[in-house]
């Protein structure tokens, strides 16, 4: 098996953008995200992934099933469909992170080569939590979830919180290492083209996200419609 890959910064920009892309869908559903959790409230998905137990997870699902049939069945498909869409998000965003150490890791000799690349795939282990919580979800997502015991909420816990420090340790450790390579003049001008790229991909998101942004109270008339 092949330990180091060659990629060019086309196969990160369009990674990054399908990132992007799932992000901002998952955020359009997750407007939809209300619950009968003590008075009617919103959640989001970091809600489920980090309860404060396994029986506040229960009560934010038990929640939604509490609310009028076409409310409910209209949170039920957006929460359904963002855990899907999140598989797909999960292979774009990992993927970035996986195409990026491996970019930092051919600029770099001896021991950051090996570490940069380890740091690529690891994001397998990420990957992998993130699948096993994203199927524990689905198959929470039931009129009456029994409550899961108390090792079973501290693993899940774990796994998501290992996911996160994981992915985020590698990010900060790319932009970190390309800073520097940019303060030293390591670094390609043809990579500026795909700056640029980078660059409007971001914008073009934030422009996306500002224009279907409302107020909370927008946001719940929009719901209620």
């Amino acid at each position: 098996m092949t330990f180091y890959f060659q990629f060019n910064w086309m196969h990160f920009s369009v990674a990054f953008g399908a990132m992007l892309l799932f992000t901002f869908i998952m955020g359009l559903q997750a407007k939809n995200f209300y619950t009968q959790h003590v008075v009617l409230r919103k959640f989001s998905s970091l809600d489920l992934q980090f309860p404060a137990s396994g029986l506040e997870l229960v009560n934010y699902i038990t929640g939604i099933f509490k609310l009028p049939a076409s409310l409910a069945a209209k949170v039920l498909k957006n929460l359904r469909g963002q855990l899907i869409i999140d598989f797909f998000f999960m292979v774009s965003a990992y993927g970035s992170i996986f195409i990026l150490c491996m970019k930092v890791s051919m600029k770099m000799t001896s021991f950051g080569h090996n570490l940069f690349a380890i740091f690529a795939w690891m994001q397998i282990i990420p990957f992998l939590f993130d699948i096993i919580e994203n199927v524990y979800l689905l198959r929470k997502i039931k009129p009456n979830p029994e409550v899961s015991g108390e090792s079973v909420h501290k693993t899940m816990e774990i796994l998501a919180f290992s996911k996160w420090i994981i992915a985020l340790t590698a990010v900060v450790c790319c932009i970190a290492s390309m800073c520097y390579f940019w303060l030293v003049g390591r670094f390609s001008y043809n990579s500026l083209e795909y700056l640029v790229l980078i660059i409007s991909e971001l914008a073009i998101f934030m422009i996306l996200k500002k224009a279907t942004s409302y107020t909370d109270k927008e946001k719940f008339v929009a719901f209620k419609q």
